[in-house]
């Protein structure tokens, strides 16, 4: 035994435990350590790797960590010779291997599932994506379709819209970002529409087409936004038969063989539908997108629409970041640009030797949702450029700045606009009619933990309310799973409300056919009240009214996607309650998530 495991062994792991590694972490590093000679660099490697993918890193640069100090004491080699030990001692390996850990070309190390998905993600979405085998005559039908359905007048700002339909309508796979309003739902709706028009012109048939999202609250959201968008538009009935009628989540897409079976599908087994749409791509971590490409057919298309802009997924990944962030402006390729001014007379500046997947990433940038509530839209637009004194000097309907000097005790002004908007909740004995007061009004935290945090502000509102009277189980309880159960049929976000039935207390859960299914406290995963929740927790959903609430002192959480997603969830009225330099350095923050996804879809391979 060398002296720097003698030293971790006098120390104990306090002093590892005090840099943040979890037990987890630990032992996972203990194992490969003893499996190659109790090599430290192997340990503190390992605990390393483990420790930032709990942060949702995907990765480490080893060169990042060279002379990590416990202790006092340098565990860290540089980035190169720690790199070259790890091969010489078979912890680390490169790709295909089957070793633990894996180190690619750039000196980054990996868990190896993570580098697995990674591969799977980038080898699906960095492949060529424009279509090639048009049939001779679709060029014209599809712009005649495109005009149909984007009938905007010639001239001014380019319809992004319109853009969007085309490049989805000539890849086999497309990216849609956009903020809150923008028009996504409504596009992809054409989009569709347009799709099922060419399936039948192809193959004379419909297409099976499957709708999805990371939450159950995101799913139901975007089949609500779709149908309104159906209601809005001429479709024929042979195209309102084909489009879809109900939107499930991504686990329950790849897990579900009907109602009340589950099996997860085999590797090689793809799914059986002709377009797949995921919304809220932002949310989708590494891993979930990893197996969701997996499971495609070949011919299989896919559009991902989301907000490049919002936080990344609560896991491992920033999937929709890396597809997004790695575009110049516009640019296309030469023939995809040639297409596209065809297809919808937009011209688009051209390139050569692009990634594949510049043809493939459309942004829409007008947004249309806050014209009877600008303060929204201009504070989102503030956040998002980072610009604290412009959301501090906003004057319009629907945005409220408030902070300490909203009075010395900013719980009482908490507990006045509590009773304000859910005055009337605690006589309510229905489960959509609690549901549907909890979405008029929620309030988000940055934290979890301490006077702003989530659990001291559910204990907030249920005093407020009378409600529990210090019972952890009470009528009208809201609930968000935190855990999938496969067996039960619920997943991570799904969220319901206590209800007293056949004399026992029951949690009822939108189900997908519009009902309400209960199942019994006991028999639930692991749940937390939601009259607050975390603003990663939101994602996916939106409130009429908000609140969010920011510490009174820093954290690394607080971050500038973290501000502009918990702004984006209101749809009338949003109250942000912060200490001026608490917001100055949230908004200065940006997250960043290691990765090695985008070097590899935008610059070639990492090798």
């Amino acid at each position: 035994m060398n002296l720097k495991q003698e030293t971790m062994e006098r120390s104990g792991w306090n002093a590892w435990t005090e840099q943040g590694f979890s037990l987890t972490d630990l032992t996972f590093a203990s194992f490969l350590a003893q499996r190659h000679g109790q090599d430290a660099s192997v340990f503190l490697a390992a605990a390393l790797v483990s420790r930032e993918s709990r942060h949702g890193h995907v990765c480490i640069d080893l060169s990042r960590y060279t002379g990590y100090a416990v202790s006092g004491e340098s565990w860290g080699k540089d980035g190169a010779s720690w790199g070259n030990h790890l091969r010489e001692t078979g912890a680390a390996g490169g790709e295909g291997e089957e070793t633990l850990l894996v180190l690619d070309g750039r000196g980054r190390l990996y868990l190896r599932r993570y580098h697995r998905f990674q591969e799977a993600v980038a080898r699906y979405m960095g492949r060529e994506t424009t279509l090639s085998d048009l049939p001779e005559g679709e060029t014209t039908a599809l712009k005649e379709g495109l005009d149909r359905y984007f009938p905007g007048p010639s001239g001014g700002e380019p319809d992004r819209q319109k853009l969007a339909a085309a490049v989805a309508l000539v890849n086999r796979f497309c990216v849609i970002s956009g903020g809150p309003g923008t028009g996504k739902t409504t596009t992809v709706t054409k989009i569709l529409a347009l799709l099922v028009e060419q399936h039948r012109r192809r193959f004379n048939g419909a297409p099976v087409i499957a709708l999805a999202a990371p939450t159950g609250k995101a799913a139901a959201r975007l089949m609500e936004s779709m149908a309104g968008a159906m209601g809005k538009l001429d479709l024929s009935e042979v195209v309102k038969a084909a489009l879809p009628r109900e939107a499930t989540t991504i686990h329950r897409l790849l897990g579900s063989l009907g109602r009340g079976r589950w099996e997860l599908f085999r590797q090689g087994q793809a799914l059986p539908c002709d377009i797949l749409v995921v919304d809220e791509a932002s949310m989708v971590d590494l891993p979930l997108m990893g197996r969701l490409v997996r499971s495609l057919a070949p011919s299989t298309r896919l559009i991902l629409m989301g907000d490049r802009d919002q936080l990344a997924s609560v896991e491992a990944g920033s999937v929709m970041g890396d597809l997004c962030h790695g575009k110049q402006g516009d640019t296309v390729s030469d023939a995809q640009g040639k297409l596209l001014a065809e297809l919808t007379g937009i011209s688009l500046p051209t390139g050569r030797n692009l990634a594949p997947l510049a043809d493939a990433v459309t942004t829409l940038t007008k947004s249309y949702r806050f014209g009877a509530c600008p303060g929204i839209g201009q504070a989102a637009a503030a956040a998002n450029r980072g610009d604290a004194r412009a959301l501090a000097g906003i004057i319009a309907p629907g945005f409220l700045l408030a902070g300490p000097s909203v009075g010395e005790h900013p719980m009482a002004w908490l507990e006045e606009v509590v009773r304000h908007h859910l005055a009337g909740y605690r006589r309510l004995s229905d489960a959509r009619e609690m549901l549907a007061a909890l979405d008029r009004f929620r309030i988000l935290c940055a934290v979890r933990k301490g006077p702003m945090g989530v659990a001291r502000i559910n204990r907030l509102v249920e005093r407020c309310l009378g409600l529990g009277g210090g019972d952890l189980w009470y009528p009208g309880r809201p609930v968000m799973v935190t855990e999938n159960d496969y067996t039960l049929g619920l997943f991570n976000g799904d969220t319901g409300i206590t209800v007293r039935k056949d004399g026992e207390l029951a949690v009822a859960f939108p189900d997908e056919e519009g009902g309400m299914r209960h199942i019994h406290s006991a028999r639930l995963p692991k749940v937390e009240t939601v009259f607050a929740m975390t603003v990663h927790k939101s994602q996916g959903s939106e409130f009429t009214h908000v609140i969010l609430l920011l510490p009174e002192s820093d954290a690394p959480v607080l971050t500038r996607e973290l501000v502009y997603t918990g702004i984006t969830r209101a749809r009338e009225e949003m109250a942000v309650w912060s200490p001026p330099e608490i917001l100055e350095k949230a908004l200065g923050r940006r997250t960043q998530r290691a990765s090695g996804l985008r070097e590899m879809l935008w610059k070639g391979r990492a090798k």
